[in-house]
């Protein structure tokens, strides 16, 4: 009953959170145990709720010992079935991981039909690659089906996040689940040679998750992919924008991530030269104040005036709302993000902080502004209920109608600020990267 609650709870928080959450492959999802979900790890507790609530049973989880802090904190772990796995950052230095006690849990937990969430990287990091694929989740696997004589049964789900940003508040998400790895198939490898068949599992588990999952070497690559995927979705791909299309454009970004590593690989000299180039457009939109749209032909061929008039009506006309929201929803909005400052922790916990932090400020700001209003302007219940559903409705105003003057804001300034040769040397080198991409292309056909 409680997980049901709080699993609902996190479902409607999700939703709020997230701009969009797109789920690929839901029909994959096996509707019982025993089975192992496992999926890349780039936002740390954001990823063991998302996956929790696109399935319909109930979810153990293995996590780091690390977190198993306080005793108040082992109890609720403890009831969520969160089974510890200690590493070698988790111990003292010299010993070595003892898990025999987890992998007997593991053990029971799915002799039971349960459902266990593994994150085989091991560890959380903001970044887009996938990580090397630690062994634990085959040897946990394959260990149960050898004593079960391989008749248990076992399935191993491999689950992809992909966030368009995974750090920023109304970003989005694909889930791509792909279809069950059975334990059974890798029976006489294992029995042949535990390591060979562990080595075989795990790599078959890294290409299901490898797939949905963008190519990087580091940072630097990462950096260049995402303006890269800008840049193609502004100008080759329009109907692909993140927003209005995230599955397909989080798709795309994985698909450029592949070609760029082939042409990194084949030609050397394309790649750099498209990438010196596309850090140069996105740094002069940056020193501008703009970004990319404005350079597609559709927007240059607008009518500006047009453009301009339609702006400042539809903002004139949100004005009262947007002061409205600002009143009410500014206090439990900016919270979570001065919350997650003040606890001064690693980056890739902020929207799993600012989330949670979230559902305690705007149930509390929203009933101690219902009780205000019911006691110093009015108590009529018809009014109450108004106001109550005004509360979070101007709140999203108020997100739309600041993106809409962040835009107009920049369309003003490119119209009436920005000088003319400087429209014509980023125009010039969008038509430079679009020759490198186009050669890229033909490169790879």
């Amino acid at each position: 009953m409680i997980y049901t609650t709080i699993k609902g709870i996190v479902k409607i928080s999700l939703s709020v959170f997230f701009k969009k959450i797109v789920v690929t492959g839901s029909e994959n999802i096996p509707d019982h145990g025993p089975m192992i979900i496992v999926a890349n790890h780039p936002n740390t507790f954001m990823d063991p709720l998302i996956i929790g609530t696109i399935t319909e049973q109930r979810i153990g989880f293995v996590a780091n010992a690390g977190i198993f802090s306080n005793k108040l904190l082992i109890t609720v772990l403890r009831y969520f079935h969160v089974i510890p796995i200690f590493r070698k950052k988790d111990i003292a230095p010299g010993e070595k991981p003892d898990n025999k006690e987890a992998f007997i849990k593991c053990h029971e937990y799915l002799d039971q039909s349960g459902t266990l969430l593994i994150f085989p990287e091991g560890s959380s990091y903001y970044e887009l690659k996938l990580r090397e694929i630690k062994t634990g989740t085959a040897r946990i696997a394959l260990s149960f089906e050898e004593l079960k004589k391989f008749q248990g049964n076992l399935k191993i789900l491999p689950v992809a996040l992909d966030y368009s940003d995974s750090l920023q508040f109304r970003s989005m998400v694909s889930i791509t689940v792909n279809p069950p790895l059975y334990t059974h198939v890798y029976k006489e490898a294992y029995l042949r040679n535990e390591f060979d068949g562990v080595k075989a599992l795990t790599e078959d588990i890294r290409k299901a998750l490898a797939k949905n999952i963008p190519r990087t070497s580091g940072k630097e690559q990462e950096d260049f992919l995402i303006k890269a995927h800008k840049f193609y979705t502004a100008f080759y791909e329009p109907g692909a924008d993140l927003y209005e299309n995230p599955k397909r454009s989080l798709e795309l970004r994985t698909q450029l991530s592949k070609v760029f590593h082939y042409i990194y690989v084949h030609d050397t000299g394309l790649y750099h030269d498209t990438e010196t180039k596309v850090h140069a457009f996105f740094s002069g939109l940056k020193s501008e104040g703009l970004t990319a749209g404005f350079f597609t032909d559709q927007f240059l061929r607008t009518n500006k005036a047009l453009v301009c008039l339609g702006y400042l009506s539809k903002l004139l006309l949100l004005l009262p709302f947007y002061l409205f929201g600002i009143l009410t929803n500014y206090l439990p909005y900016i919270l979570p993000s001065k919350i997650f400052q003040s606890l001064k922790i690693d980056i890739e916990y902020k929207t799993s902080v600012q989330m949670v932090s979230g559902m305690i400020t705007f149930p509390l700001f929203y009933a101690l502004e219902i009780w205000i209003f019911r006691h110093y302007v009015s108590a009529d219940l018809r009014s109450t209920l108004l106001f109550m559903v005004a509360l979070p409705v101007t709140g999203y105003i108020t997100m739309y109608y600041w993106t809409e003057l962040q835009r107009f804001a920049r369309v003003i300034r490119f119209c009436f600020f920005m000088k003319p040769r400087e429209k014509v040397k980023l125009r010039e080198l969008r038509d430079e990267i679009l020759d490198r991409m186009e050669e890229a292309r033909k490169s790879l056909s």
